[in-house]
């Protein structure tokens, strides 16, 4: 049949005005214009005996395609395969007549094509298909997956790179078809963004098994460009259910989200850019952290967790990263507020919640809340044992419909997240608090943080009982900076309460951890509740040890004398040790070689440690330290805070001190005063901008130079008494400071950070 054949894509409703209804038709119709008009193409497929010439042709949608006969009689089919009687399956069907064809040219049709796809085609007469008369036509559109890899590389297109690669991979029919729709692509600042709420990287994100739901949650079906959207407008999803569309202050939002770039078309589609990732209801959450943070009924339960470290565990996704190194997946029991509340009252805890919180339990007490297997509700059966994250096990009981975890009634199972399982409850799940109680009792640490920054961090006090480490006392309330670095993010207290025998002698140790310290201190309080030291009474920025306090014992007589022990070399005193001789009182060991808190960031390094003495007099007996002793030695200052002892020398190992007299009466071997050999010390040493020289009596004038290592003077001085030195602005490092006292000159090592 001489005609034109038509493959279209017609609209039923005007784009500017709604949502196109698209539909696909095939139109023939009869010639309204001679042969050689009709025949007026972009392109034209001549026949002649047994071939199509071009056989392959690739045209762009909407181009026409002429078909002319020069020799023989031929038909074209696009219909059904001749050779193997199987429809071709093209995107539309079209057929011209039998014509016999002519020198001139006989035009058998002119056919549009509108709809991308391949079309294949052959001449259904006799054995001319079998004999090769066959040809295909491409119709090659510009569609969303060439729009999106056409941004590849330009700085200017769309930085959405992660979510196109998404849509490519998962939704090739949305991408890649026939059919228009809209998508809503995320930003790669807004894929790194989920990356960092769902605790995933790109690749993970991309193999997590509901991608493609959620893909299709971002795709409307038809054609939305910007100027169609109405405030309030809600629309159909591919995955079924709908988004709606707000007008804000700042442009439009689709469910919240904003869409920051709009209107990037192609021939089956149009994509907007959004800040955000969206997700259709049902989906499980982040993770079983996320689900308690989400929860308006559980912010204490997330406080919690947060205090004692195991949110960072909850948020692991061993699920979807097998080669992530995290604990889980895990079942979450979720006590609510109301139930903490309760628990505090009914276990004494007069302080209500936070004084529970601040309890040395409470890790103990979350843990059998959590296991390290996901069941959900459906897995439960009666009698049921589950070993906790504690590494105790709570019993599951079933009761007709109800679920219970020990004491604790379920009554909203199964939150769903992509690394376990969340049940909600109605009590906390019961534990038996061990009596701190020994035949003397029990003392407890009050551990105090001060400030947001320069707390605690990860310092803690080691608790020694007749020498041997038996606790470790800290807050556990820290939190990550922007830079990665540990501070406290909790003011307040905590506490620590443990058993004491009579006769024990227990050791307090500071045990300092960058970045904690400067605003921490601690209170030892016994078995009465009465004080029997604070680190705040010490007039210092930083926690200071105490050793020898007696459980159940008399009172020192005198109070608690101070020890600080220094060193230049950075190593701390390692191996060395001290020994307190009292002539009325026990002996007191300092051991350095038992601690680990020596490794200091800093060039100069002082330990305060306190003791408690009777009046009397003491000896100090000196174990060498290991390394660099000559760089170590210690002052002692009385409860009244006089300088007992300055055994501070550069270049000479710290020696014993005997005959010490504490608590009245004139110490007999006391460096620096003015009946014995004059020792002078500089502090505080390292130094930036100003020093004090110790050991000079009132009254007395001196003179100083500052000496480099290279023997150039820096700068001079004089003064009388402990007068201030003003240090000139300086390259850090090590200097002398050389001193003259009454014709005698004095050597002071001095560093400068």
């Amino acid at each position: 049949m001489d005609g034109t054949s038509r493959v279209v894509r017609e609209n039923h409703q005007d784009m500017k005005t709604g949502i196109p209804f698209l539909a696909l038709a095939l139109v023939l119709g009869p010639i309204v214009a001679d042969v050689q008009a009709q025949c007026e193409a972009d392109h034209t497929i001549v026949m002649a005996d047994y071939y199509f010439a071009p056989s392959e042709l690739t045209i762009a949608p909407g181009e026409t395609v002429a078909f002319v006969n020069v020799q023989g009689n031929h038909n074209v089919n696009g219909v059904t395969n001749t050779q193997t009687g199987e429809p071709w399956g093209n995107p539309v069907e079209f057929f011209l007549d039998e014509t016999e064809g002519t020198e001139e040219g006989t035009c058998m049709g002119v056919v549009t094509f509108d709809v991308p796809g391949v079309y294949n085609f052959d001449s259904s007469l006799g054995f001319q298909a079998q004999l090769g008369m066959v040809g295909s036509i491409t119709v090659d559109a510009f569609t969303l997956y060439d729009l999106t890899f056409q941004w590849t590389g330009d700085e200017t297109a769309p930085q959405a790179w992660q979510s196109t690669w998404a849509m490519n991979s998962y939704c090739p029919e949305i991408m890649n078809g026939n059919d228009p729709h809209t998508v809503f692509l995320v930003s790669d600042a807004g894929v790194e963004a989920l990356g960092d709420f769902m605790n995933l990287n790109q690749f993970d994100l991309l193999g997590m098994p509901d991608m493609q739901e959620i893909l299709y949650y971002h795709t409307v079906p038809g054609i939305v460009m910007a100027e169609n959207l109405v405030d309030g407008l809600s629309l159909p999803t591919v995955q079924g259910q709908e988004v709606t569309f707000a007008e804000g202050p700042n442009g439009w939002t689709i469910n919240g989200v904003n869409i920051i770039d709009t209107d990037h078309t192609a021939f089956n589609g149009v994509i907007h850019i959004i800040d955000y990732g969206l997700a259709p209801e049902g989906l499980p959450q982040a993770t079983v952290f996320e689900v308690v943070a989400q929860s308006p009924s559980h912010n204490l339960f997330e406080e919690a967790l947060t205090d004692n470290f195991l949110n960072d565990d909850l948020i692991g996704q061993i699920i979807l990263n097998d080669n992530e190194p995290a604990p889980g997946p895990f079942t979450v029991f979720a006590p609510t507020d109301a139930a903490w509340y309760t628990f505090a009252i009914e276990n004494g805890f007069d302080g209500g919640v936070e004084e529970l919180f601040a309890s040395q339990y409470m890790e103990d007490i979350l843990r059998r809340h959590i296991v390290q297997t996901p069941y959900e509700s459906g897995e439960f059966f009666n009698g049921q044992n589950l070993n906790t994250y504690g590494g105790g096990n709570i019993q599951m009981s079933i009761n007709g419909g109800s679920i219970s975890a020990a004491n604790a009634l379920v009554t909203i199972p199964d939150l769903m997240a992509y690394n376990g399982v969340v049940h909600v409850v109605n009590e906390v799940i019961d534990f038996n608090f061990p009596a701190p109680v020994g035949t003397c009792g029990g003392w407890t640490v009050e551990l105090y943080n001060q400030d947001t920054y320069d707390g605690w961090g990860d310092t803690q006090v080691d608790i020694f009982i007749n020498g041997e480490l038996a606790y470790e006392a800290s807050t556990n309330e820290v939190a990550l900076d922007t830079n990665g670095d540990y501070f406290p993010d909790v003011l307040g207290m905590s506490t620590f309460a443990f058993a004491v025998d009579d006769g024990d002698v227990i050791d307090f140790v500071f045990d300092y951890n960058y970045p904690g310290g400067y605003q921490a201190g601690y209170v030892v309080k016994d078995q009465n509740g009465d004080e029997l030291f604070s680190s705040f009474s010490t007039n210092q920025d930083d926690p200071a040890s105490v050793f020898g306090l007696q459980v159940c014992g008399e009172e020192p007589t005198c109070g608690l004398i101070e020890i600080e022990f220094v060193d230049q070399s950075q190593e701390g005193w390692i191996g060395g040790s001290m020994l307190v001789q009292q002539s009325d009182g026990p002996s007191t060991a300092i051991n350095f070689g038992d601690f680990t808190y020596f490794e200091s960031i800093y060039p100069f390094y002082e330990f305060r440690a306190f003791v408690p003495v009777n009046a009397g007099e003491l000896d100090f007996f000196v174990g060498a330290p290991f390394y660099y002793s000559e760089y170590c030695g210690y002052r002692v200052y009385s409860p009244q805070g006089q300088l007992l002892v300055n055994d501070v020398n550069d270049f000479a190992p710290p020696a014993n001190a005997l005959d010490v007299a504490v608590c009245g009466g004139i110490p007999s071997s006391v460096e620096g005063m003015e009946d014995g050999p004059l020792v002078l010390s500089v502090y505080p040493n390292p130094a930036r901008d100003r020093v004090f020289l110790e050991g000079i009596a009132p009254g007395k004038a001196w003179t100083a130079a500052l000496v480099g290592l290279d023997g150039r003077t820096m700068a001079r001085f004089n003064g009388v008494g402990a007068s201030p030195i003003d240090l000139p602005l300086l390259a850090a490092g090590l200097y002398t400071l050389n001193v003259t006292v009454e014709g005698t000159p004095h050597a002071l090592r001095l560093a400068i950070d």
